[in-house]
């Protein structure tokens, strides 16, 4: 291969201008490396299919920064001792009571919602607990572009659409939006049993009804064009157990 006067090959100068192209774009170029669907990611990256401007049969290798603050909420009908099993093969970085990997959590609730621990005897408003990056697989066909500015409009409305209360919906807006409103464009997607089938979760006594949401986010410099989700009425019925959470791909 021939070099120029500066030791540069024919193939050192594409990359380098490949490189300067993805840069100039908000980075797509780098961080959405292309992937068949039969390969696998690095450790530490989410394997994702991304919004429609890309491929349809191409994945992209996407770091994942784990599972953040999910956390969840007992509102039983009565106060009752209830237990809580999480199983997450990616193992903990925190949870808050301590959780037991044994015996899971063990708290007596009450229909307001707070609970007290059986181990400690502390008090807390829910169940806390973020997860190691894990080998989750989202599809990313479908979801919203909102703009940084109207992230927390468009969360207010969502999350309550979606079935969250009012407390819920402030807690999790309180959390996230310092780390999104002053993105250009944020592309956020609910998980449904994508990420239910990895984070496990089995209550007993049963809840009636049960809400589990996972939301997924990208930081985007462009604007893309995606289908919008749509999502079924969630009825607060019985003893009611609500989890939120979520992750960044960047």
């Amino acid at each position: 291969i021939s070099k120029n006067q500066k030791g540069f090959g024919v193939i050192e100068i594409v990359l380098i201008i490949v490189i300067a192209l993805g840069i100039a774009t908000g980075g797509a170029l780098i961080y959405r490396s292309k992937h068949n669907n039969n390969q696998h990611c690095l450790p530490g990256a989410t394997l994702v299919m991304p919004p429609p401007t890309y491929k349809s049969n191409e994945k992209a290798c996407a770091p994942n920064g784990g599972v953040d603050k999910p956390v969840i909420y007992l509102y039983p009908t009565h106060t009752e001792n209830i237990n809580v099993k999480l199983n997450y093969p990616s193992g903990l970085v925190n949870s808050s009571p301590i959780y037991n990997p044994k015996n899971g959590w063990q708290v007596l609730a009450q229909p307001n919602g707070l609970l007290k621990n059986l181990v400690d005897g502390d008090t807390y408003p829910y169940l806390y607990w973020e997860g190691n990056p894990a080998k989750l697989s989202f599809n990313l066909t479908k979801g919203f572009i909102v703009t940084g500015d109207q992230t927390k409009s468009f969360l207010q409305k969502q999350l309550t659409n979606m079935g969250l209360n009012q407390n819920e919906t402030d807690g999790f807006i309180a959390y996230w939006l310092p780390k999104m409103e002053n993105n250009r464009y944020n592309f956020i997607h609910f998980a449904s049993s994508d990420y239910t089938n990895y984070a496990k979760l089995t209550i007993t006594p049963n809840p009636n009804s049960l809400l589990r949401v996972f939301m997924v986010y990208e930081p985007l410099n462009y604007l893309v064009k995606v289908a919008p989700q749509y999502f079924p009425t969630f009825q607060r019925t019985g003893f009611t157990a609500v989890e939120w959470g979520g992750t960044e791909i960047n």
